[in-house]
């Protein structure tokens, strides 16, 4: 006969057993914690390097202009002189066709002397419109180039120089206002054919005419003359369209 008080507690012994939840130490099949990925395509994503903000190039100025292409009066002692110019702003040209040449322009291109036209630049410094000044050898004799090297800018990021083409009455070559930063990029690379100028100051029409200064001086043109006096038209040879010359910047890393 089984004791009342021993069934009591083996009934609740078992109900405990059959109700209870699982103790911390049993195994579960709850997932594990999981760490956010990135479910994108996986690829690295690259920041594109912002340009300089001063970068240097070279520029080498070439000569083509011989007797044997440009044969018109082509005269003794050819050469180009001393190179002068500029990095600058818009407001820092130093000359545009169509407009009156400065003195500095004018001295230049009639004796190829640079010394007003440095100040003419020094000037345009001071006003904050050119940050470096170029200053440089010309082509002499039988020379066929010269190179030289020059700082520009994102402030100041256009280029323009000169030589006077010699002997001449006032002619000359130039870049006005060459556009090296644009589209947020430095220019790597660019060649420029060059065309002769006529300052407007002197009326001589061959290469070894006597002084004849212009008197109104008349404004800054491509070189045009009778077939007689030269081989130009609108500053190329009036046939075969050749350049007296040409420069060309390159990006220097």
């Amino acid at each position: 006969m089984i004791n009342p008080l021993k069934l009591a507690i083996l009934c609740t012994v078992m109900g405990l057993t059959a109700c209870g939840g699982s103790s911390s130490s049993s195994p579960t099949n709850s997932p594990a914690a999981t760490t956010p990925t990135n479910t994108s395509t996986g690829s690295t994503t690259t920041t594109t390097p912002a340009p300089a903000n001063t970068v240097t190039y070279e520029l080498t100025f070439t000569r083509t202009w011989e007797r044997s292409n440009f044969p018109t009066n082509y005269p003794s002692g050819t050469h180009f002189s001393p190179v002068i110019g500029l990095t600058h702003n818009e407001q820092g040209r130093i000359f545009q066709r169509e407009t009156s040449a400065s003195a500095g322009i004018a001295s230049m291109a009639e004796t190829g002397s640079k010394t007003l036209l440095r100040n003419e630049i020094s000037d345009i410094q001071n006003l904050g419109n050119s940050s470096y000044l170029i200053d440089e050898a010309g082509i002499s004799g039988s020379s066929k180039s010269v190179s030289m090297t020059f700082e520009a800018s994102q402030s100041f990021p256009y280029l323009s120089v000169v030589s006077m083409v010699a002997p001449s009455p006032d002619w000359f070559i130039g870049i006005d206002s060459l556009l090296l930063f644009n589209d947020n990029q430095w220019v790597d690379e660019q060649t420029i054919q060059l065309k002769v100028y006529d300052a407007g100051s002197d009326s001589g029409a061959t290469f070894s005419a006597a002084d004849s200064p212009t008197d109104p001086q008349a404004t800054i043109t491509l070189l045009s003359s009778e077939r007689t006096d030269t081989d130009f038209t609108n500053g190329v040879h009036f046939t075969s369209g050749e350049n007296i010359g040409f420069i060309k910047i390159t990006l220097m890393q």
